[in-house]
């Protein structure tokens, strides 16, 4: 019997937990060379990305100053809490972020975007198994948001955060590609 979720999320947490910051920069580093390596990536004009927040999370502020320097458009979540819904809205600059709900890091000024103009999302990910199942912090956030979108879905991860399966729920999405410091995995359904 495979484990819990519940378990999966503690164990990979206490796991992340514990890394050494700059192990997890310089890891970080690695997962975004790969990620520059896939033309799904480098070809998305418009990219939706989550705002590293978290204690030793995957980090985007990288990532994210390199898009904005590339001239793509960025987008980032918004938690809306009385909807349980992720809003979009446009990032134009790392200076106007604010922390906020769940802790994470939001802009000051939403500026809504279309769900139609996203063509590539960065999710991020507690957990996922080779097929591209996920485990997030169990808020269904990022499920409802990730349902709307047609687009590739790229979860950004440790090595260690690979676990040998999740059993997905029915409102579940998963990923299309799993970037981590050593490789990019091909979850099957779509090409790079």
């Amino acid at each position: 019997m495979s484990p819990s979720k519940k378990t999966i999320r503690e164990q990979i947490l206490s796991i992340r937990n514990s890394l050494d910051p700059d192990e997890a920069r310089k890891k970080s580093r690695l997962i975004f060379q790969n990620l520059k390596t896939l033309s799904v990536f480098n070809d998305a004009k418009t990219v939706h990305t989550y705002v590293s927040s978290k204690k030793n999370e995957v980090d985007t502020i990288e990532i994210i100053s390199y898009l904005l320097s590339s001239g793509k458009k960025v987008v980032v979540p918004v938690v809306d809490k009385e909807k349980k819904i992720l809003r979009n809205s446009e990032l134009k600059s790392l200076t106007n972020l604010k922390k906020s709900t769940f802790g994470i890091l939001e802009p000051e000024e939403i500026i809504d975007v279309d769900i139609n103009e996203i063509d590539l999302v960065l999710v991020p990910a507690i957990a996922v198994d080779r097929v591209g199942n996920r485990i997030g912090f169990g808020g269904g956030y990022y499920d409802k948001f990730l349902s709307q979108v047609s687009c590739p879905k790229i979860a950004l991860v440790y090595n260690f955060q690979i676990v040998d399966e999740i059993k997905p729920s029915q409102n579940d999405i998963p990923v299309d590609f799993i970037v981590t410091e050593t490789e990019i995995i091909n979850c099957g359904r779509m090409k790079q």
